[in-house]
This record gives C-alpha cells, sequence and structure tokens, in this order.
C-alpha cells in the first residue's frame, strides 16, 4: 500500500467515523430562535477530526483525540442560556450522545475505555 492511500484511507475512515457528531444534532433538539439563525441549510450540524492509527497506539494519543471529539461535539450541539436548565441539559445530553457515537464509529478499546472511565467519572 503507498503512502498516499494510507493517508486517504484514514481521512476516510475519520470523516465516517466523526461525521456522527452532526448526525446526533438534529432541528428538534435547536431552540426556534437559534434554529432560524444558525442552522445550515441541511439541518444538521457536523463536524470531522482527523486521527491517525498511530495516535491510538498511546495513552497520550488517546486522550488528546479524546479531547478532540470532545470539543468538536461542544461545537456541534445546540447553544444554550446559563439561565435555561432545560436547554443546558440537552446540550449535554447532545453531546454525550455525539460524543459516545464517535467513540463507537471509531472502534479503539483504548479509546472506548478512556470514555467508559471519562462517562463513569462525571456522570
Amino acid at each position: 500500500m503507498s503512502r498516499f492511500t494510507s493517508r486517504v484511507a484514514n481521512r476516510s475512515r475519520a470523516f465516517t467515523a466523526l461525521a456522527a457528531l452532526g448526525a446526533i444534532t438534529t432541528a428538534t433538539l435547536l431552540a426556534p430562535a437559534i434554529a432560524s439563525a444558525a442552522q445550515p441549510a441541511g439541518g444538521v450540524w457536523h463536524t470531522t477530526v482527523s486521527y491517525s492509527y498511530s495516535e491510538l497506539a498511546s495513552d497520550q494519543g488517546t486522550k488528546a483525540l479524546y479531547r478532540r471529539i470532545k470539543k468538536a461535539a461542544q461545537l456541534v450541539c445546540p447553544m444554550y442560556d446559563a439561565r435555561d436548565l432545560a436547554a443546558y441539559s440537552e446540550s449535554r445530553e447532545c453531546q454525550k450522545a455525539a460524543v459516545a457515537k464517535a467513540v463507537h464509529q471509531i472502534g479503539n478499546a483504548r479509546l472506548a475505555a478512556l470514555h467508559t472511565r471519562t462517562v463513569t467519572r462525571t456522570g
């Protein structure tokens, strides 16, 4: 396999695995005032987080990827007003679901274990 083919395969896998972040956030989760101003044409937010298999080979690389996945989930899930507890709760649930979906799609045991430890610790 050529060096170019390997890079293309990794990008394709990253896109496939993390496009689910956007699929989690639907128009029904967005508040009507926010939806009209910030909703993209397709009605679903998405983003891509790139990674490589070598990154998942170490604890440090896995933690860095997990942080990027969580940051991407914060970007694609609806914003909330700190005074609105229902909106805050919806945003947190969206983020949790997006991260879980991305971790599941990547399918790496080290990343899944880190996610399980984080979810267990933070609830």
